[in-house]
C-alpha cells in the first residue's frame, strides 16, 4: 500500500476550528504540540460544550452553564500545556447541538474570523464526522472556500475515525492516499503533551457527574489517538463529498448516518443498565 506522505511545516497562520473543546487535541493535538512558531497558531472553539455530559433527562440551564465554563477552563488549560498564546484561543459559544440549525451565521462568523487572522491553513472536522456539530462547521467551510470567500487551504482533521460498520474499521482508509497527509508520533515530547493536553478536559475524560458509569472519553480511545500519527485530508474542490473516497463509496455516506444512531441506542441501553 502507498505511503501517506508527511505533513510539511505549515507557513504562515494557522487556524485550527474545533467544535467542541477537545476535538482540537483529539484531531490536531500533535500539530499543535510540534509547531516550531506557536505565534502562528490559533484555535476556535464553536460551541460551548455544554451538553456533554448530559443525563438523558437533559441539563437545567444552570447545569449547562456551569459546565460551559468548566469547560472552557478545560480548553484554556489543555493549550497551555500546548504553549498556544492565550490571545490566540477563542470561545464563540454557540449552543452544543444547534449548529446544523444556524448554519447561515455559523458561516458569517466563520469567514470573518479566518479573514481577522488572514488564515492561510485552515482545520475543520472530517467532511463526514458522526456528529452534526461537527459536520456543519466542515460544510459550511468547504462551501465558503468553494465560492471564493475563503482564500485558505483548508485541510480535514479526524475526530471519530473509528467505524464499526466498514470493513477494516478506521474510515481514513478508504480515503485516496494522494490526498491525505500523516504527523507521526515520533518526538515523544509532542505525544505526552497531546496526552496532557487531552487529560486537562477532565468533565470528558473522567466520570465527571456521580450518575456517570463511564467518560465520555475512554482511556483506551486516549491511549489509541496517542500513539497513533494524525492523519489529514486535503481539500480539493475537484474532489467533493464522496469523491475522495478510494472505496466503499456507496457505504461510506450512508455508514455516517447509521454510525450515530447505533452510538446512541448503546448510550441509552448503558444508562438503563446504570439504573
Amino acid at each position: 500500500m502507498t505511503a501517506i506522505a508527511p505533513l510539511p511545516v505549515l507557513e504562515g497562520p494557522v487556524l485550527v476550528i474545533a467544535p467542541h473543546m477537545d476535538d482540537e487535541a483529539l484531531g490536531c493535538g500533535l500539530l499543535l504540540a510540534s509547531h516550531p512558531r506557536k505565534e502562528q497558531l490559533h484555535v476556535l472553539f464553536v460551541t460551548d460544550g455544554s451538553h456533554s455530559p448530559e443525563p438523558s433527562a437533559g441539563a437545567s440551564e444552570s447545569m449547562r452553564r456551569e459546565l460551559a465554563l468548566t469547560r472552557e477552563r478545560e480548553a484554556r488549560e489543555a493549550l497551555a500545556v500546548l504553549d498556544l498564546p492565550a490571545g490566540n484561543v477563542e470561545f464563540l459559544g454557540f449552543e452544543d447541538g444547534t449548529l446544523a440549525t444556524q448554519e447561515a451565521r455559523l458561516r458569517t462568523v466563520l469567514v470573518e474570523y479566518v479573514r481577522c487572522i488572514g488564515a492561510e491553513q485552515v482545520f475543520v472536522p472530517f467532511r463526514y464526522d458522526r456528529h452534526p456539530d461537527h459536520l456543519a462547521i466542515s460544510h459550511v467551510v468547504a462551501d465558503a472556500r468553494d465560492e471564493g470567500a475563503i482564500g485558505a487551504t483548508v485541510i480535514e482533521y479526524f475526530v471519530y475515525s473509528r467505524w464499526r460498520l466498514l470493513p477494516g474499521g478506521d474510515v481514513r482508509n478508504c480515503l485516496r492516499r494522494e490526498l491525505l497527509r500523516q504527523l507521526d508520533p515520533d518526538a515523544m515530547p509532542a505525544a505526552e503533551l497531546k496526552r496532557r493536553a487531552l487529560d486537562c478536559h477532565r468533565s470528558q475524560t473522567t466520570c465527571y457527574y456521580d450518575w456517570q458509569n463511564r467518560p465520555v472519553l475512554t482511556r483506551e480511545l486516549l491511549d489509541r489517538v496517542c500513539s497513533e500519527p494524525e492523519i489529514y485530508l486535503l481539500q480539493d474542490p475537484a474532489r467533493p463529498g464522496r469523491r475522495v473516497l478510494a472505496r466503499a463509496r456507496a457505504w461510506v455516506p450512508i455508514a455516517h448516518r447509521l454510525e450515530p444512531l447505533l452510538k446512541r441506542w448503546k448510550d441509552r441501553l448503558s444508562g438503563w443498565r446504570g439504573r
